[in-house]
């Protein structure tokens, strides 16, 4: 075993190594957003960019909109788009590597082509309505993806732009290999066979900048711009937005059955009678047994006392009895007993209703009997 060690060493001294260097792509914002150059560029010609995530508002201050195609495969989606670019919106599709997510520094294949599917969708449908149709190129011989054009003139102007794209599009005014224009109302739809030429890694390069300038320069009204990287339809966004009148009357009979069938606090008695309930009788009876659950009635004889306390004070000192004695007074006067006199004016809590009526009654004959 001890000559593997030499053995070991003698291998490593003949070993070599290679550095490489590998470009991974932007940082930062740079890499969640492939439009962030195109857009601070943009902004340097005093154009204002919107960067809400999802669908943008389609409103008369957006001047352009630039989407990948693959965000209009939704009825409601073409529909805002083809309403807003009648009114005189200018969208710009992009047909291939338009999505957010795609890296330009590892797509080196063909890109996301929505019309070249087998399924048929709302913006395949919408191209037909249009009479417009995208068709594919076959790649060059050891290329994966065909070379689309070195030149494109867009509104008289010639752009040297460089796009591997497969996809050739076709209008009513004849065939484009990398930007077509249809004007659709008072507006325009571009379509743009590959997006690379607008994203962080290319845009810098031969006439790709001056081209999304033109671009923007052919929106009729408006200095906003979008770009639009993702979308989500919401279902209920949509449904309300196409159904709200249905929804309301939904919601008002769920509310009106909640309102029958939700519990109460307690059933109601349909046996009881709603005539003794005003009686005046009932009232005094529920009062009264109120104040014997409270105190025993204590709360109740307490003024009563005090004012007859008070009056017997006053007779003594009218009829010349100042200093006579309270009770023994109103027992004369009364013709009840002394103790039972102090008794209905002394005793706190009766033990029994029999006893609280006792009291009351004595205290009854006081009252009476002085004036």
């Amino acid at each position: 075993m001890k000559w593997i060690l030499p053995l070991l060493v003698l291998l490593l001294v003949h070993c070599d190594y290679v550095e490489s260097t590998k470009e991974t792509g932007h940082k930062g914002k740079a890499r969640i957003n492939p439009y962030l150059a195109a857009e601070r560029f943009l902004e340097d010609y005093g154009y204002e960019v919107r960067r809400e995530p999802g669908w943008p508002e389609l409103d008369y201050e957006l001047g352009m909109a630039i989407m990948p195609a693959s965000v209009l495969t939704a009825d409601g989606y073409v529909n805002a788009l083809e309403q807003w670019i009648e009114r005189g919106g200018h969208a710009v599709v992009l047909l291939e590597y338009g999505e957010s997510y795609r890296n330009d520094w590892a797509d080196t294949g063909p890109g996301f082509n929505l019309l070249l599917e087998e399924e048929e969708n709302a913006f395949d449908m919408w191209m037909e309505r249009l009479g417009c149709s995208i068709g594919e190129r076959e790649a060059v011989s050891g290329s994966k993806s065909a070379k689309a054009a070195e030149s494109v003139r867009v509104q008289g102007e010639d752009f040297e732009v460089w796009m591997e794209s497969r996809s050739t599009i076709t209008t009513p005014e004849g065939e484009h290999e990398v930007v077509a224009s249809l004007e659709l109302g008072r507006g325009v739809l571009t379509l743009v066979s590959d997006a690379r030429p607008f994203r962080n890694r290319y845009i810098g390069d031969y006439d790709h900048a001056a081209l999304l300038l033109r671009l923007m320069e052919m929106s009729r009204y408006g200095d906003g711009v979008a770009f639009v990287r993702n979308a989500s339809l919401s279902f209920w966004a949509m449904l309300w937005s196409s159904a709200w009148p249905a929804l309301i009357a939904l919601i008002a009979l769920i509310a009106a059955w909640l309102w029958k069938n939700l519990p109460r606090f307690g059933p109601i008695d349909t046996q009881q009678d709603t005539g003794s309930l005003r009686a005046y009788d009932h009232h005094l009876e529920a009062l009264g047994d109120f104040h014997w659950r409270l105190d025993r009635g204590e709360g109740l004889l307490r003024p009563l006392r005090e004012s007859l306390l008070e009056r017997t004070h006053a007779l003594a000192l009218a009829s010349g009895r100042r200093d006579a004695d309270v009770f023994e007074l109103m027992s004369e006067r009364s013709g009840i007993s002394r103790e039972r006199a102090e008794r209905a004016m002394t005793f706190e809590r009766a033990r029994d209703s029999a006893s609280f009526t006792r009291l009351v009654a004595d205290l009854q004959s006081i009252h009476t009997s002085i004036p």
